[in-house]
């Protein structure tokens, strides 16, 4: 089957996130965008994935777990989990990597939790926005051990691989890279396109699509690796 995608979405759990980024809303903003397959990647933390996946189940859209992480070099990179219990246990570890900095909403943004009604029942109080103390090699390995998938965000865009470092290195051998100008002429790898949005406005169209035989964790992945994927 080809189903249209978004693998890089943010809920009002990340800081930088509008506060209507919420599971109804944006289940509502997906179905009208006849958008079938999402990951939620929230900075440093899947405190919100399981919520969003029994929601967006109600709008018949199938939840990839992911997290977005920002490395010690200040490099964000998308991690995809097989499933959401192993999608809480590495944002759990992902958390005991954060610096013991207590977040200022005021000043960095709210970091709501929320329920399946877009109730808030929570703040995350350590600072999601800050950078985990794990190199970029070091979440690499991180992420094998959890069986994950490892995506370089936004290469050429702040906190980018190739904002902050200038080229893309060899090592780790990532899966896969979020588009950037001739990404498709110069990558081996297969490329994503994403919305990476933070607000409600930024997902109008899926951005791209992927042939799989179900929306599962094991067809993403055969999918990157055979570069079943299509931007849009």
């Amino acid at each position: 089957m080809m189903l249209k995608a978004d693998f890089h979405i943010h809920s009002c759990l990340s800081p930088c996130a509008d506060l209507t980024m919420t599971p109804n809303e944006i289940g509502k903003r997906l179905k009208s965008a006849q958008i079938d397959w999402v990951a939620i990647t929230d900075h440093n933390s899947c405190g919100n994935v399981s919520i969003f996946e029994k929601v967006l189940e109600k709008y018949e859209i199938s939840l990839l777990p992911g997290i977005e992480v920002q490395t010690k070099e200040e490099v964000h990179v998308l991690i995809y989990l097989k499933d959401i219990k192993t999608a809480q246990f590495f944002s759990e570890e992902i958390g005991e990597h954060l610096p013991k900095m207590k977040n200022d909403p005021e000043r960095f943004g709210y970091q709501l939790l929320v329920n399946e009604d877009d109730k808030f029942i929570g703040m995350e109080d350590k600072l999601l926005s800050a950078s985990v103390d794990l190199s970029i090699n070091e979440l690499w390995n991180l992420s094998r051990k959890y069986g994950a998938l490892f995506v370089y965000a936004h290469p050429d865009r702040q906190f980018g691989i190739i904002r902050q470092l200038g080229f893309i290195p060899e090592e780790p051998p990532f899966d896969a890279i979020e588009t950037f100008d001739n990404a498709e002429m110069k990558m081996e790898k297969a490329v994503l396109k994403s919305s990476d949005a933070h607000f409600l406005s930024q997902i109008e169209k899926p951005t791209m699509k992927i042939k799989v035989d179900a929306p599962t964790f094991e067809e993403f992945k055969n999918a990157l690796f055979t570069k079943a994927v299509w931007m849009l």
